[in-house]
């Protein structure tokens, strides 16, 4: 069976918003791509920077600086006080706007309409790869 093809934007925001959805042990031909592969790493390093900052209680860390490079990507500062931890990562357009997405579904940030407008894009590209997996999956289950 060939793995369907998906787009890897809609596929990234899929695996950060609902990481559930595409199980590597379930989908597992549609990860033996590299390309495919390396957007499930980043999106498993961007819901870590998600976990960090949705911690409850004193754990929780605090964004100190946003930067827009000049390749456009999004220079992210924040730090643990608990843990006296910084941190500085540079994500990329579509995974900084997924980040503020998912905060901002957590009741902790405002989100901008570009920011939103990208997301929901991108996850509506995500439909017309999708076929393929849904046709693998019932397969599978007969």
């Amino acid at each position: 069976m060939t793995a369907p093809s998906v787009d890897a934007d809609a596929l990234l925001c899929a695996l950060i918003l609902a990481p559930r959805t595409f199980s590597r042990n379930r989908h597992f031909d549609l990860f033996e791509s590299a390309t495919l592969a390396r957007v499930r790493r980043r999106a498993s390093r961007v819901r870590g920077i998600i976990r960090q900052l949705s911690q409850p209680g004193g754990g929780r860390a605090e964004i100190t600086g946003e930067q827009v490079l000049a390749d456009g990507r999004v220079l992210l500062r924040f730090r643990v006080p608990a843990l006296s931890l910084s941190r500085t990562t540079a994500l990329s357009p579509l995974e900084a706007a997924t980040l503020r997405y998912a905060l901002h579904r957590a009741g902790l940030g405002p989100l901008s309409p570009l920011d939103r407008s990208l997301v929901e894009q991108a996850c509506a590209r995500l439909g017309l790869g999708v076929e393929g997996l849904s046709a693998g999956v019932s397969a599978e289950g007969r």
